[in-house]
């Protein structure tokens, strides 16, 4: 299975945030940087389910650009039986790939991720390994299964930095070295500090060298923040991995049995 399959299966990119208002007081502290982190952990599965239509495009400096579209059933799970949500994609195009189905169960643990293909041609279900992809391996995509993960907050170290604006969105800036990260050793996150919603992510190695920045731009639906457009941009290669989501539906009330290896068939 390609690098572009992983990366969209591991895209559980429903980070939902609510906003508070001020008072009209003097201004509070600044929170820590934990503080802002943990608050977008708990909104980020705000939503029971969701359903859309997703444009996953990779354009390397060439020009030539490779284009997948996937329909995406994704549910929430909150954590209950060792599950953080669990995603089913539909392949629409191109011709060739219509019709193959990737079915991820995500777990608390990037290796515990339980990922299974469907082949139509063959009518046959694989079950794919998940985890242990490094960055220099990937010669497909710029989107790693380990960036969409909800890693736990306490694994690794936070610092909140001076604040920056990030295409005209004033932003909490956070630093988090990460411990035994099998692809990264920090990432720079710009979180709004408006919405809530993060603006960009810059992905360093273990060396400290930039490998790629990460643009989010949302939309609204009904109350809740999820993702309209992301580009990935590969600092080495300028190769961009681009995202789009549109036809978006929240809390449809997916069933359970729409997401097990039997459906698949």
């Amino acid at each position: 299975m390609t690098q572009t399959v992983r990366g969209i299966l591991l895209f559980v990119f429903i980070f939902s945030f609510s906003s508070v208002a001020a008072e009209e007081t003097s201004p509070p502290p600044a929170p820590s940087a934990e503080a802002i982190l943990k608050a977008s952990m708990e909104r980020m599965y705000h939503l029971k389910d969701q359903t859309s239509k997703v444009t996953f495009r990779v354009v390397p400096p060439d020009g030539k650009e490779k284009k997948t579209v996937f329909r995406l059933y994704w549910k929430n799970y909150f954590g209950k039986d060792n599950l953080n949500s669990k995603s089913l994609l539909v392949t629409e195009s191109p011709a060739n790939n219509k019709g193959e189905k990737f079915l991820l169960w995500e777990r608390p643990e990037e290796k515990q991720a339980d990922i299974w293909l469907y082949l139509p041609e063959l009518r046959q279900v694989r079950r794919i390994q998940a985890g242990g992809h490094q960055h220099d391996k990937e010669d497909d995509s710029d989107l790693l299964f380990e960036d969409m993960h909800q890693r736990p907050i306490e694994k690794d170290e936070h610092q909140l930095m001076n604040e920056e604006e990030v295409r005209g969105e004033v932003c909490y800036v956070i630093e988090s070295r990460l411990k035994e990260h099998p692809a990264y050793g920090k990432k720079i996150l710009y979180i709004s500090k408006n919405e809530g919603t993060i603006r960009k992510i810059d992905y360093f190695s273990d060396e400290g060298a930039l490998l790629k920045t990460q643009w989010i731009d949302w939309q609204r639906i009904g109350e809740s923040f999820v993702w309209k457009v992301s580009q990935i941009v590969d600092a080495a290669s300028s190769r961009k991995t681009v995202v789009e989501l549109s036809e978006v539906k929240v809390n449809v009330g997916l069933r359970d049995d729409q997401f097990s290896e039997r459906a698949l068939r």
